[in-house]
């Protein structure tokens, strides 16, 4: 099967117009469309688009292979060959003699093989383009694993109470009233945002995720609020604030 995929994805940058005008650079808002495809299909535990979505995951990163050998001279085999050796090489508890006791040794040892690599930071590798609360708790998560961290979730809450005074602080500074809130409101923000992210991480909680999940709930109460105020003969514009916020309890408080 994986013989016919490729087949066909030789075929496409050989005859179709379309797939033949591709190049790398043009392929990348694609293949991000694929992982956010996947990556909702997951969230939404549908078998069937997981399926699919997979599918058009595994396509693309063939696609981008067949690119690579036509104007890198890189061969799959040669990618292929790539990515197994680095798995074999990262997991000498399997494929060499070396012990671990749980997943944290793995984890470490992982990350000391990665920097075995003049110049590295713990921290490279961690793309910018990610979303930036996924980048943080990547972040964190590095630092986790050589024992850079808070000592457990109760510590880190007391971190997120200090950056909330501290941002207190600063929304109570008199200049704000006139002047309104400036670069340093915006360092305490991230600061918290920051702190909020690394409390997700002790309790176990994808902090992108959660705030998908907020996200997607707060836009089915919203609409149920939009629907109810047609009901009632009127638009957001039309409605006053404590008629929208009446019909927002009511449509909270139900379950």
């Amino acid at each position: 099967m994986i013989k016919e995929l490729i087949k066909i994805v030789k075929t496409l940058r050989r005859r179709c117009p379309w797939d033949r005008k591709q190049t790398l650079s043009s392929t990348r808002p694609l293949l991000l469309n694929e992982v956010y495809e996947l990556d909702d299909a997951l969230r939404r535990r549908d078998k069937r688009a997981i399926i699919e979505e997979l599918g058009d995951y595994l396509f693309m990163g063939f696609f981008l292979a067949a690119i690579m050998e036509e104007k890198n001279k890189v061969k799959l085999q040669d990618i292929l060959n790539g990515v197994i050796k680095k798995l074999k090489d990262r997991h000498p508890h399997i494929y060499g003699n070396v012990k671990v006791k749980d997943e944290f040794d793995v984890l470490r040892n992982w990350e000391k093989i990665k920097n075995k690599d003049a110049g590295r930071s713990l921290l490279s590798g961690i793309p910018v383009a990610l979303p930036a609360l996924q980048q943080a708790q990547l972040i964190q998560e590095r630092c986790r694993r050589v024992g850079f961290d808070w000592e457990d979730a109760s510590a880190v809450l007391l971190k997120v109470e200090e950056e909330l005074k501290e941002l207190k602080a600063e929304l109570d500074d008199q200049r704000l009233k006139k002047w309104g809130a400036g670069e340093k409101i915006k360092e305490e923000l991230g600061d918290l945002l920051f702190a909020l992210v690394n409390l997700c991480r002790h309790l176990n909680v994808d902090a992108e995720g959660a705030l998908k999940d907020a996200n997607l709930k707060f836009r089915n109460r919203f609409q149920r609020v939009e629907q109810e105020l047609k009901k009632m003969g009127k638009t957001f514009t039309e409605a006053t604030l404590a008629e929208m916020e009446a019909v927002w309890q009511q449509v909270k408080n139900k379950k």
